[in-house]
């Protein structure tokens, strides 16, 4: 049976190279039989670019919401359109040939599918190959627990059967869409299968919405009110989130000392994203 596949985006203003890196990674795909949907958030432009990519079927929707409704947006377009299968790519990245064919592979046999991140800049290129592969191995079932206090699901390396997805609705100021997204669906006792046989390569620059690895106060005080608000939300959902949520806000109330002395634990190697917000063992910096 042909599976409908849809590649889901957005699009905001940006920098036209960053696109063309996007696009032209899709245009290379081996797995060729799917749609490019994109929620387009204010890029003007669009279709002049996308023209010299007539090979793909692009779909462009607009939308121009908070991050996490536009993504709701275009989930639910792909739901109420009868795709098959759902992947995510952010489009200031650009992906391995064979991500689309191993991911539709693989979901034939597990709910979701989340690859491996090689980081680049604009700087120095490549410079960190399969980073979460320094963490856990190719082939390993995600579980939740794994998830609770990080996070290796994005929604540019990962991809899902659409027939998970019951309805819902994204908090309009959620941040980390992906982290919530992923930890619903594996409190549903949903199946994720890390692999590493294909790449997402994540541009790090100024514009990136979270980046991974970098520890500086901007990225605490950023982490611990999305961290604040994703735990905020689960414990609705379930109460191991409680204790989480506790700490967080504990966390919270020292960020005056956090600011005064700056004491910046680094007891973690290649940390997750938002692995590298916590109390250390005296509790009373992070």
């Amino acid at each position: 049976m042909n599976k409908k596949v849809a590649f889901l985006t957005t699009v905001f203003p940006m920098k036209k190279r960053y696109l063309y890196d996007f696009f032209d990674s899709l245009n290379k795909q081996t797995y060729t039989k799917f749609d490019v949907i994109v929620v387009n958030d204010g890029y003007v432009g669009f279709k002049e670019l996308t023209g010299k990519f007539n090979a793909l079927n692009i779909i462009e929707l607009q939308c121009s919401d908070s991050p996490a409704k536009n993504r709701e947006f275009g989930i639910k377009y792909i739901k109420r359109n009868n795709y098959d299968v759902l992947i995510f790519g952010d489009s200031d990245d650009y992906f391995d040939d064979n991500r689309i064919q191993l991911s539709v592979e693989l979901l034939a046999n597990i709910d979701i599918v989340v690859n491996d991140i090689t980081l680049f800049d604009d700087q120095q290129g490549v410079y960190l190959k399969k980073y979460i592969s320094n963490r856990i191995h190719d082939g390993l079932e995600v579980e939740l627990d794994f998830i609770k206090d990080k996070n290796i699901f994005g929604l540019s390396n990962t991809a899902i059967n659409v027939i998970i997805l019951d309805e819902f609705s994204f908090d309009r100021d959620l941040i980390a869409v992906d982290w919530y997204l992923y930890s619903i669906l594996l409190l549903q006792n949903r199946k994720a299968l890390f692999t590493n046989k294909t790449i997402t390569y994540y541009r790090q620059y100024e514009n990136n919405t979270v980046g991974i690895g970098v520890r500086t106060i901007e990225t605490i005080l950023k982490g611990i009110w999305i961290k604040e608000k994703h735990y905020s939300l689960l414990k609705r959902e379930d109460d191991s989130y409680i204790s989480l949520y506790e700490d967080n806000c504990k966390l919270k109330k020292k960020i005056e000392d956090l600011l005064e002395f700056k004491e910046l634990s680094e007891d973690v190697e290649n940390p997750l994203w938002w692995e590298n917000i916590k109390f250390n063992e005296e509790g009373n910096s992070i």
